[in-house]
C-alpha cells in the first residue's frame, strides 16, 4: 500500500492573511488559539510511525509561533523514531529558532517568500516583514540545515519575478525553490479566506492560477539535470530541475495529476487540486484527509477519551483509506458560479 505524507498542523493561526490561503492554513476550519498538546501529538506520532511512516511535516498555522516546537521535534526524533522532520514556516522567528531546531533533529526548513518587492509582500501577506523573512532564510541557511523556499505563483501579480527570486535563492545558498500553482478550488471548501489581495488585483482565485508548464520550459534551459519526483508515495508528481549553482527548482503543477481513494467517492469536489496526498493532524486533534471537507475527519480527541487503544485503532482505520488509492490526471470540473 502506498502511504501518504503525514502533516501536522501544530497550531491554528499564523497571524497573516495571505491572499491564496485560509485562516486555518492547511487545516479545515479550526478555532483560533488552538494548539496541539505535545503529549497528545506524540501519542498520535507513535501510532502513525507504527503504520510505516518515517517522515513528518510540521505546519500550521505557523510552527514558529508554537512554543513547544523544539521539544516536539526532539521527541519526534528520539521517542517516536522519525528520521525526516520538516518544519514549514513563513514567520521570521523561525530564523531565531533554527540553531535549536538543528540540534533537536530538523532535517529541512521550508519557508515561504512569494516576491522580492516589500510592498507586494504586504499585499500578499498583509504583514510588513519582508526584510525580516529574507534575513530568517539566511539565518536558516547558515545553520547548515537544508532550506526550501516556497513561492506560490500568481498570474499578473508575481509570476514575472520567478527568475529573480530563483537567483536570489541561489545566491543565498538555498537548497531548493518550490514553485506552486494556486489551489484554485480552495474557495469551494469548508472555510472561506480573505479576498483582499484578489480584489485589489481584480482577479478571482481561478484567474490568479498560472499553468506552470511554461515556467518549467523556461527554467529547463538553465538546468543541468531534470527528474520527476513524488512528494511521498501519494504525492503529486513534480518536475525537479537542478541548476548549475546546485539549487534545485521543484515545480508542483496540479495538471500532472493526483491520487484519489475511497474517501473521494461521491465527493462534490471530485476531482480536486489537492486530492489524497496527505493525512493531516489538525491542532484540535482531528485526522483530515483533504483540504476541502470537514465532514469526513476523524476525531482523535474523542478516541483518546474512550481510553485503551481506541486512538491507535482510529489511526489504523484512517490509513486503510489509502489501500485502494489510484492515480488520475486532472480533468477540471466545470467552474462553480458564485
Amino acid at each position: 500500500m502506498l502511504l501518504p505524507q503525514w502533516r501536522v498542523t501544530v497550531n491554528s493561526r499564523c497571524d497573516r492573511a495571505c491572499g491564496y490561503c485560509r485562516p486555518s492554513g492547511e487545516a479545515v476550519a479550526t478555532p483560533k488559539g488552538v494548539a496541539l498538546d505535545p503529549d497528545s501529538l506524540l501519542r498520535v506520532a507513535h501510532a502513525v510511525r507504527a503504520c510505516g511512516l518515517t517522515s513528518v511535516k510540521l505546519t500550521g498555522g505557523d510552527p514558529a509561533l508554537y512554543e513547544p516546537l523544539v521539544e516536539v521535534v526532539r521527541r519526534l526524533r528520539d521517542e517516536a523514531g522519525f528520521t525526516e522532520i520538516e518544519v514549514i514556516s513563513r514567520h521570521p522567528r523561525i530564523g531565531e529558532l533554527a540553531p535549536d531546531l538543528k540540534a533537536a533533529g530538523v532535517t529541512l526548513i521550508n519557508m515561504s517568500l512569494d516576491t522580492l518587492d516589500p510592498a507586494l509582500h504586504h499585499d500578499i501577506c498583509n504583514v510588513d516583514d519582508h526584510d525580516q523573512v529574507v534575513a530568517a532564510i539566511e539565518q536558516c541557511v547558515a545553520t547548515g540545515i537544508p532550506v526550501k523556499v516556497n513561492m506560490v505563483v500568481l498570474s499578473g501579480i508575481n509570476d514575472g519575478e520567478i527568475p529573480a527570486l530563483v537567483q536570489m535563492c541561489e545566491e543565498a545558498g538555498v537548497h531548493s525553490v518550490k514553485l506552486l500553482d494556486v489551489i484554485k478550488d480552495l474557495d469551494q471548501g469548508a472555510e472561506s479566506f480573505s479576498r483582499r489581495l484578489l480584489r485589489k488585483h481584480g482577479k478571482s482565485l481561478q484567474e490568479a492560477y498560472v499553468p506552470l508548464g511554461e515556467v518549467t520550459r523556461a527554467l529547463r534551459t538553465r538546468a543541468v539535470h531534470e527528474e520527476t519526483v513524488h512528494q511521498g508515495g501519494l504525492g503529486h508528481p513534480m518536475t525537479v530541475l537542478t541548476l548549475p549553482s546546485g539549487t534545485r527548482v521543484v515545480v508542483k503543477d496540479s495538471t500532472a495529476g493526483a491520487w484519489y481513494g475511497s474517501v473521494c467517492r461521491g465527493c462534490v469536489f471530485f476531482p480536486c487540486h489537492d486530492a489524497l496526498m496527505a493525512l493531516r493532524l489538525t491542532s484540535d486533534m482531528r485526522l483530515q484527509f483533504c483540504l476541502l471537507r470537514d465532514d469526513n475527519t476523524v476525531d482523535l480527541a474523542a478516541a483518546a477519551a474512550e481510553g485503551g487503544d481506541a486512538l491507535e485503532k482510529a489511526v489504523d482505520a484512517a490509513f486503510e483509506m489509502y489501500a485502494d488509492a489510484y492515480f488520475r490526471t486532472l480533468v477540471p470540473r466545470p467552474e462553480v458560479v458564485r
